[in-house]
């Protein structure tokens, strides 16, 4: 659970205290959405310093308003804004320009910071920079970005795939891709939003006014299991690590999360790496009516699922509907020798 900030005033301060103390240690922020969920340098600023201070973290979504606003306009006069468009909006500069600045925000007050869903290989490379300059900073890239690409926008139902970033080349995937045997890339996040078509297809014509976001929570392991892990060899204790470890680290819930240490909650996936199976939309259970992996034949599915013990998924059926669901408070964050990457 995020806090967000959008604007700072006199009583952000003292909010973001009681929230820290209620174990709600992160606050989600966008260099992006003007007029919706967007904060200026100040409030990231004046944000990146009480949450140090209170053992939190910022954790940003970074895009140049002000390039992708450009971007767009230039698109609408031109080719169109339309989802087909998607890419020619949302420009890899407006990434990396936004990431260097925050950079240089966080390094002024050395306060830690946590990227979400870095699409590009250059906005990646510019965190490990700063980490070598002693910045507590960490990457999280998406299976959709280290998946799928550009390509999917000339199909026949684009709005299906827009998502902020947009998905890039298939050769920035491939370069992408790459950063997770470097150690560049500390955790594989799904950026799951789970639109339907329907409510994607409202505003096809105009990717400013749409939903944006893919459904991915389901098939984030599988799908990345299946292409790094059976497909190019990515180990499976670096496919553990990304994927659950370093989540729960970088979020103050390890070792009760992410391990399987004595006194750590039974939390596993119990996985056949060797699971052949297609992706369809049928055999999924969000709530949605789509996949962007449709008819995609994996390889390593997980079949048996355990909360703190206890088995609750069994081959693909829910068989204990008991809820489990309770509010985890995040230690304070203390990254100081805590793992390496």
């Amino acid at each position: 659970m995020h806090a967000c900030v959008v604007d700072w005033d006199e009583t952000t301060a003292e909010q973001l205290k009681t929230l820290s103390e209620a174990g709600i240690r992160t606050v989600k922020m966008f260099t992006t959405y003007a007029g919706e969920t967007m904060a200026n340098e100040h409030t990231i600023l004046n944000t990146m310093q009480a949450t140090r201070d209170l053992g939190g973290m910022v954790v940003i979504h970074c895009e140049s308003d002000a390039i992708v606003t450009d971007a767009q306009n230039v698109a609408a006069a031109s080719d169109g804004v339309d989802a087909a468009h998607m890419s020619q909006t949302r420009p890899e500069l407006a990434e990396t320009a936004s990431v260097a600045a925050i950079l240089a925000i966080a390094e002024s007050q050395e306060a830690p910071v946590y990227f979400v869903h870095q699409s590009t290989p250059a906005a990646v490379e510019l965190v490990v920079d700063a980490r070598k300059r002693g910045l507590v900073a960490f990457t999280e890239s998406v299976a959709h970005h280290l998946i799928l690409d550009d390509s999917a926008y000339e199909g026949e139902q684009p709005e299906r795939f827009v998502c902020c970033p947009p998905l890039r080349s298939a050769q920035v995937v491939e370069e992408l891709g790459r950063h997770l045997f470097t150690g560049a890339i500390t955790t594989i996040g799904s950026d799951h939003c789970c639109y339907d078509t329907a409510q994607k297809q409202v505003h096809s014509h105009d990717v400013r006014h749409m939903p944006n976001g893919l459904p991915g929570v389901e098939t984030r392991l599988p799908v990345m299991f299946s292409h790094y892990v059976d497909g190019l060899g990515l180990t499976p204790s670096r496919f553990v690590e990304l994927t659950s470890a370093n989540p729960a680290r970088t979020n103050g819930l390890y070792p009760r999360k992410g391990s399987l240490m004595p006194g750590s909650d039974a939390d596993i996936a119990i996985w056949d790496p060797k699971r052949e199976w297609t992706v369809t939309t049928e055999t999924l259970h969000m709530a949605t009516d789509y996949t962007p992996y449709e008819g995609q034949r994996l390889r390593g599915k997980p079949v048996t699922v355990l909360v703190r013990g206890e088995v609750v998924v069994h081959e693909g059926l829910l068989v204990d509907a008991t809820a489990r669901g309770r509010h985890l408070e995040a230690a304070p964050l203390d990254f100081g020798g805590a793992f390496s990457m």
